[in-house]
């Protein structure tokens, strides 16, 4: 209540979604318990973000894990923080072909499609989903990319015009450029 939806996503969600994958990498926690943390978060943050209603004229935003990124903790986060910021979102789940994100893209008409990379940092087929995907899209859909294992995609990302976030606010200002683009090529 005191912080508000961006507020506990950025300073409570977001940090508990760190630390239990930190937890895991280091062998503290199972997969069951990161399972089970995951599920925890993916019932709270949908029932949290139930309540903005969706507004039949806002831009679409599609969000999903590539193919092979199988954590889509990421993705349910940026889901709840879209929601609130007014966007209507397609919410698709993890590990999706490139085919089947950019079938959802046109058929929603979507502004953008968001896609949370979190782990493995070295799978050797995302780059190629990737260039798949910006392929696939039609040339104005913008590719946002963010997780902890995006840094680790960079080049591919760089390379299909991604823009690359680094945390929740970053990716609340993309989506506020993305929704109003006109208001940043007039000067202050």
């Amino acid at each position: 209540v005191l912080v508000g939806q961006q507020g506990l996503l950025r300073k409570v969600v977001g940090q508990l979604t760190q630390a239990v994958g930190d937890l895991w990498q280091e062998g503290s926690l199972t997969a069951a318990h990161e399972h089970f943390a995951s599920a925890a978060l993916r019932v709270f943050l949908g029932n949290a973000s139930r309540p903005y209603a969706q507004n039949a004229n806002a831009p679409c935003l599609v969000v999903s894990t590539p193919a092979g990124q199988l954590h889509e903790l990421g993705a349910i986060i940026i889901n709840s923080a879209a929601r609130s910021a007014g966007w209507n979102v397609a919410f698709l789940g993890a590990s999706l072909p490139a085919a089947e994100i950019a079938g959802a893209v046109i058929q929603k008409q979507a502004r953008a499609v968001a896609l949370s990379i979190v782990y493995p940092l070295d799978d050797a087929a995302l780059p190629g989903e990737l260039a798949q995907l910006r392929r696939l899209l039609p040339p104005q859909t913008a590719i946002i990319a963010g997780g902890r294992a995006a840094s680790a995609y960079r080049e591919a990302l760089e390379g299909i015009g991604a823009l690359l976030i680094e945390d929740l606010e970053d990716f609340s200002r993309t989506l506020d450029r993305l929704r109003h683009p006109l208001d940043q090529a007039q000067p202050a």
